[in-house]
């Protein structure tokens, strides 16, 4: 039995089944808060129950608020008669088509499949396919597939890893929520302007992104629902108060050893008219690999404690990244800010430890092996005169969340770092799982990379408006993005480079809001080459996020 708009019914704290680190916990919460799906009577939500066909027509007509049946309707069914429980909500479902009769019968108390549930959402929201999806098990010619298709097409559902959708599946109430809170949690339409006018509003981002590409200054906002309120600016989540930041390099083989002169470059930039200005005044310290590996999610992540401890002294060296920095920021009489990246702790194999110990990797040990990465960090630091720099907090070094174990270590460790008055930032890339529940896992602030910069990527205008349409529907960040290029190279880069520039521009990035990912160190080469592209490159970052005066301060 589901409970449905009994306010008694409702758990102010949430419900005694569903912990804050459970999978679909937001989106559980979020239809909660709306009474479109609510908990039972001894305060128990119960998310792995099986949901029935007359479930999901009650629930969908409560949230399109679809109270009242056809005055006049021919609809009949052999297994429900106007005195059966929903019937007025299975008659609204069935006159709009969401769900299959089986030989006139409704089956309201059978079990919903997933494919009947990819009807009922696609058929209700209007959902239409561009035949793209390929999932092993759903052909073409399945007459589900243009639903399943559709709901694929608007990112309800992705499928299973093994590029199955598993069409018989049972659908349980937790699942159902995720795919109807992802529904609900989408634009109610889109508008698009130029140069802040507005010029269209239409129901489909595809629709939006066809429209922008006639006007010069286009940007694409997303309209709020009745479930949701949307911003019209970036960053509007971030708690960090972080304006621009830049991506510091030293792994190994990434940047081995670094100058006072280095972070100079970084520290202060000069004006066309030879005055000295401030640059960047937040700096991410951060490696992806140590002397075997890599230190981020990979197959060749085999770190253990000795490997993260030669990233802390290498990190802390005398030639190091942080003691440079130090000495670039005293010279100039100034205080920078610094993030320290926390290395993804492996899964599928022990971990060693200092002592030779060998445990096996699970959410115990590698939470112990974080909270150990912090508290070695934060001891050197301590035991370093580092008094030009600010430490701000952690950086998260993976760049997506995939299994439900991550989501439950992020938790704890975000819980550890804000008991010591810290933040904690992450910066995932476009395609990035569960992108949505940064807020959910602890970050502070997430800056979304569009990952448009690279030379094959055809489609780069539509991965910018989507990374700042996302940015504005989840209050994050953008990062800017360009490689390391020689002066042989730069030509390749031009593109990409113009168009960082002017969507941050248009987006409002040049307020807050932005780190810069610059390979291992192009802004020392911009700063630095005499070369007409990368003059060009320093001018239009200077000029984009540097020169004007709420660039004076943070």
């Amino acid at each position: 039995m589901i409970i449905l708009v009994t306010t008694s019914t409702a758990q102010a704290s949430g419900f005694s089944d569903v912990p804050a680190t459970y999978w679909a916990y937001d989106d559980i919460q979020f239809l909660s808060s709306y009474e479109v799906i609510n908990g039972y009577e001894d305060g128990k939500f119960r998310p792995g129950n099986i949901i029935t066909r007359k479930d999901a027509a009650v629930m969908m007509t409560r949230a399109l608020e679809l109270t009242e049946p056809p005055a006049e309707s021919e609809l009949t069914f052999t297994d429900v008669k106007p005195s059966s429980p929903g019937y007025n909500q299975i008659l609204i479902a069935m006159t709009n088509d969401w769900f299959t009769l089986r030989n006139g019968a409704f089956e309201p108390d059978q079990p919903l499949t997933r494919d009947e549930m990819a009807k009922a959402l696609a058929m209700a929201f209007s959902y239409e396919g561009k035949e793209t999806s390929e999932f092993t098990d759903v052909p073409k010619d399945d007459p589900y597939y243009p639903f399943i298709d559709a709901i694929a097409h608007y990112k309800v559902t992705t499928g299973y890893k093994d590029n199955t959708f598993r069409p018989a599946e049972l659908v349980t109430r937790a699942q159902f929520s995720a795919f109807l809170s992802r529904v609900f949690q989408q634009p109610a339409s889109y508008e698009v302007r130029n140069a802040g006018e507005v010029v269209a509003n239409v129901p489909s981002f595809g629709a939006a992104l066809s429209i922008a590409a006639d006007y010069p200054q286009s940007t694409i906002h997303p309209a709020s629902t009745k479930y949701r309120e949307f911003p019209d600016k970036i960053a509007t989540k971030d708690q960090t108060g972080l304006k621009s930041g830049v991506l510091i390099y030293n792994g190994v083989n990434e940047k081995n050893t670094f100058t006072k002169e280095f972070f100079d470059k970084y520290t202060s930039y000069q004006t066309p008219d030879g005055q000295t200005k401030d640059f960047f005044n937040t700096f991410i310290i951060l490696g992806l690999r140590y002397d075997g590996g890599w230190l981020s999610e990979n197959a060749d992540n085999h770190a253990n404690y000795s490997d993260w401890r030669a990233y802390i002294n290498r990190t802390f060296a005398e030639n190091g990244a942080l003691q440079q920095l130090n000495a670039s920021a005293k010279s100039q009489n100034k205080k920078a800010d610094v993030y320290v990246a926390i290395p993804y702790p492996k899964r599928g194999e022990p971990i060693l430890k200092l002592n030779d110990e060998e445990v096996e990797s699970n959410l115990e040990s590698r939470t112990d092996m974080v909270n150990w990465y912090i508290s070695e960090v934060q001891k050197e630091w301590d035991n370093h005169e580092l008094d030009n720099l600010n430490f701000k907090g952690y950086y998260w070094l993976n760049e997506t969340v995939r299994v439900h174990e991550d989501e439950l270590l992020l938790s704890a460790v975000s819980e550890r770092i804000h008991a010591d008055n810290q933040f904690f930032i992450y910066a995932p890339h476009a395609t990035s799982t569960n992108f949505r529940k940064w807020r959910s896992y602890g970050f502070d602030a997430a800056f979304l990379q569009p990952n448009a910069f690279r030379e094959n990527v055809a489609n780069k205008e539509e991965r910018l408006h989507r990374a700042f349409l996302y940015a504005q529907m989840y209050g994050t960040g953008i990062t800017i993005e360009i490689n390391s290029y020689s002066t042989s190279q730069a030509e390749a880069g031009v593109e990409a480079f113009n168009l960082y520039m002017d969507f941050a521009k248009r987006y409002g990035l040049d307020e807050k809001g932005m780190t810069f990912y610059q390979g291992v160190n192009m802004v020392a080469r911009m700063a630095t080459y005499d070369h007409p592209i990368f003059r060009q490159w320093y001018r239009q970052l200077t000029e984009t996020f540097f020169s004007h005066p709420k660039s004076e301060t943070n």
